[in-house]
């Protein structure tokens, strides 16, 4: 690979051809990849250290050198089709300078590439922006983790809880939620992922845009959605429901931190709780549905205590059996 191409894609000038032509040049072996990555060290690090007054480039360089032959006869390869060219003094002073000023150059890899951690409490949430532009918010009690990878174009996040995502897009770095062993992939585009510890699923709801939803038995041809449409996997099986919602919006309820019905109807509240709470209303009595209710709760309670409160007004008993809730008339 020529070495102006590899400089201009550390700089960040390739074109999308150039880049891609690095990228799979990367992937053809280690040892590339090793290359590249110390020719981003000499540029980046390495001219800040070369300045040092105590370099003994010529013994550097020979230190260099030697460590390459050194790895070659491990690897049992006549030569190395790297070349080094001009840029070998100033990797030299980089490599004499690891002694005095790796703490230097730790600091300033650890800034570039540390991860991107937002975490909420019981009773709280939270709104944030990505280091790629994307925003998120973060339902109570939950976590993602954006990890920042020099090697990696795919802008990969980790999730615990629950969070609405609007995606910044690219289409050269596909934007990936990891939960559970189930990946959401997409490249720009506005989805809910739902992914509680004390649940044996993840829950995936497209606003807009199109993702693909992978699990370990769909081995990356996954599910894709469309706007409007909720895929509820099972973590334990990996069994898929897909569910289609008039309203979708409704399961982005939880943002506000609140619940308010006004004079709606019974149907309408339980419709509102199946996308909140990933449960399934079954009616004994359909004269029920058109029962009328007024009143205000947290995000942050649960069914049972949404439904208890409603049942006091002495029209309603419910049974709740794993996800389904049966409303039955006293």
């Amino acid at each position: 690979m020529d070495e102006t191409i590899l400089v201009n894609y550390l700089q960040g000038e390739c074109n999308d051809e150039e880049a891609a032509r690095v990228e799979a040049w990367c992937e053809e072996g280690p040892e590339n990849r090793k290359a590249l990555e110390q020719l981003y060290y000499t540029f980046f690090v390495g001219e800040r250290i070369a300045v040092m007054n105590t370099v003994d480039t010529e013994a550097s360089l020979e230190q260099f050198k030697s460590a390459i032959r050194e790895k070659e006869k491990k690897a049992k390869r006549k030569s190395i089709s790297i070349r080094w060219g001009r840029y070998a003094t100033v990797a030299a002073a980089f490599l004499t300078g690891l002694v005095f000023a790796g703490g230097i150059a730790w600091g300033l890899l650890s800034n570039k590439l540390s991860d991107y951690e937002v975490i909420t409490a019981a009773g709280q949430r939270a709104q944030t922006v990505l280091p790629d532009g994307s925003k998120v918010w973060l339902n109570a009690s939950s976590k993602i983790v954006y990890h920042n990878s020099f090697w990696s174009s795919d802008r990969q996040i980790d999730l615990s809880g629950e969070a609405y995502f609007e995606v910044s897009h690219d289409k050269h770095a596909p934007f990936i939620v990891n939960s559970k062993q189930i990946k959401t992939c997409v490249l720009g585009t506005k989805f809910n992922v739902r992914a509680r510890q004390d649940e044996n699923r993840v829950v995936t709801t497209l606003l807009q845009g199109l993702v693909r939803v992978d699990s370990p038995r769909t081995e990356e041809n996954g599910y894709l959605l469309k706007p409007g449409q909720t895929l509820n996997v099972n973590t334990d099986t990996y069994q898929a429901e897909l569910i289609e919602y008039n309203q979708p919006t409704d399961v982005l309820l939880w943002i506000n931190g609140k619940l308010e019905f006004k004079q709606q109807s019974l149907l309408e509240i339980t419709n509102i709780m199946e996308k909140l709470y990933d449960i399934k209303f079954i009616y004994k009595d359909e004269t029920l549905k058109s029962e009328r209710f007024t009143g205000e709760f947290s995000t942050d309670s649960t069914a049972d205590e949404i439904l208890n409160v409603l049942m006091h007004t002495n029209h309603f008993s419910y049974k709740k059996d794993g996800r389904i809730v049966r409303m039955m008339k006293k």
